[in-house]
């Protein structure tokens, strides 16, 4: 069941978005000008997950100021905190702030390059997939 459920959420449709176009490096560059001082993190590859949690999870969340998206990145290309290795793959925590290629988390904003995804999940897909793939890392 966990499998069929973790196979929905990386393989099922999704709406697809651009993130931005520029290179790596240009985007490191920029980054470190207009966001001094603040956590960054570029990431490639990547899929907005709406959750559907149960109302009392949700009002739990929007209480704190966040919405119920995560961010499943595939390819971190830089952190400017050193945290993430280049090329991993992690879950972020909830959503704080979205906008354009930009998604802020309560600990780090991400840029997000190229070509990604967004799409609802329902809770026990989400669990399922960060049991699975869970390395620890919540940016």
């Amino acid at each position: 069941m966990q499998t069929k459920l973790i196979e929905d959420v990386l393989y099922g449709p999704a709406l697809m978005l651009g993130g931005s176009r520029l290179e790596n490096d240009e985007l490191i560059k920029l980054a470190r000008e207009e966001f001094d001082g603040q956590p960054f993190c570029i990431v490639r590859n990547w899929m907005m997950l709406d959750i559907l949690l149960p109302e009392n999870e949700e009002r739990d969340v929007r209480k704190r100021g966040l919405q119920p998206t995560v961010l499943l990145v595939h390819e971190a290309v830089f952190d400017s905190e050193g945290r993430i290795a280049a090329r991993d793959s992690f879950i972020t925590g909830f959503q704080k702030d979205y906008y354009g290629c930009f998604l802020e988390s309560e600990e780090t904003l991400f840029i997000l390059a190229g070509r990604g995804f967004r799409k609802h999940v329902s809770s026990p897909a989400f669990q399922a997939l960060n049991a699975y793939g869970n390395t620890g890392i919540r940016a």
